[in-house]
This record gives C-alpha cells, structure tokens and sequence, in this order.
C-alpha cells in the first residue's frame, strides 16, 4: 500500500495559521522505502512572524514570489494519485488536513478522506504498551525509537519524511509483536 506523508508550517499571525509550505512524501507500507517527494512553499499575503522565520528558516522574501495555496496542494495531490496512494494522509499531529482543507478556495475538491492517520496518536499508543514517555515532538519520539531524523527539523518536506519513517518503523514492531490474549469481558 502507498501512503501519503503530509506535513505543513504554518505562519503564525494575529490573522491566524496561515499555510506558508507543504511538504509531503510518497512511502511504501510493505517496504517502507520514500517514493517521491514533494515541497512548496505557499504566499500568505500577509507579513512573516519573526518567531516562524527563525523556526522554519522560511523567508518573507521566499514566500512573497512562492505561488499559492492552491498551485502546492494540487501539486500533491496529483503525486498522491500517480501513486495510488490511501485516501487517509500520514500527519504528525491531528489537523493538517483540515488547515488545508480550510484554506483551500471552495471550487477546489479535497481529495483524501476525512481523516487523518495521526502518527503522533500511534506513537502514543505505543509507548503506553510499553510504559514509556507519551509527550514528544517528531524528532524526540524517533530518538526514542532508536531513529535518526533527517533534516531540518520545522521544514514540512523533511517532517512529513520523517513521519513516514516512524510509522513504518511502528508497523513493523506491530508485525512482530506476539498476539496479545485479551480476556473476555466481565458479565
């Protein structure tokens, strides 16, 4: 199965998040090796935070000539469906597809599902069967899968890359984990 890794920044303004880049990545489930990847960077029309600038790195001259919102998330898409990917997009975090999905101007179609697969969620859930730490950002959880990420942290292109990386590195302690024997419930 091929899946889509998706992750956003976002601007932080007094007008709100707005989507200032896209960054996905095309993986392989079975394999867990990165298809193809894609990143844009997204025009605000509306001044950088000072905060995200050092954060991302991301520019107010990078995204004052980047093209729109529409132009990246179309660019994406048409990846997703040259892949055949799941209509459930890999986030780290619930809410990306929703922002997008917000953002996006109405004639354009949202072509996922309605949910997410958040990663962050299954890593979580993961640590509570092995009674570890639950809170932890992207690169604090791969350490705690013994991973490496690989990037710059806070650019979508290499977080929606790394994400993919935990979920398949869950998938395969899923794979090998002995069946549990849940007992039956109570009368």
């Amino acid at each position: 199965m091929k899946i889509l890794a998706l992750d956003l920044e976002l601007n932080q303004a007094e007008t709100g998040a707005k989507i200032i880049e896209i960054g996905a990545c095309v993986g392989d489930s079975n394999t867990g090796e990165i298809l193809e990847n894609y990143s844009a960077l997204v025009n605000p029309h509306e001044t950088m935070v000072d905060a995200i600038i050092k954060l991302t790195g991301i520019t107010q001259a990078e995204v004052d000539v980047a093209g729109t919102l529409e132009q990246a998330y179309l660019g994406m898409e048409s990846m997703a469906k040259r892949h055949d990917c799941a209509h459930m997009p890999l986030v780290w975090g619930m809410g990306d597809g929703y922002a997008i999905r917000k953002e996006l101007p109405s004639h354009i179609s949202w072509g996922f599902g309605r949910r997410e697969l958040d990663v962050k969620g299954v890593f979580q859930a993961y640590q509570m069967s092995q009674q570890g730490k639950l809170q932890a950002g992207l690169a604090k959880a791969m350490t705690r899968l013994g991973l490496t990420f690989k990037g710059r942290k806070h650019r979508a292109l290499d977080d929606a890359r790394n994400t993919f990386v935990i979920f398949f590195e869950l998938l395969k302690r899923f794979k090998n984990k002995p069946e549990a024997k849940i007992p039956p419930p109570p009368l």
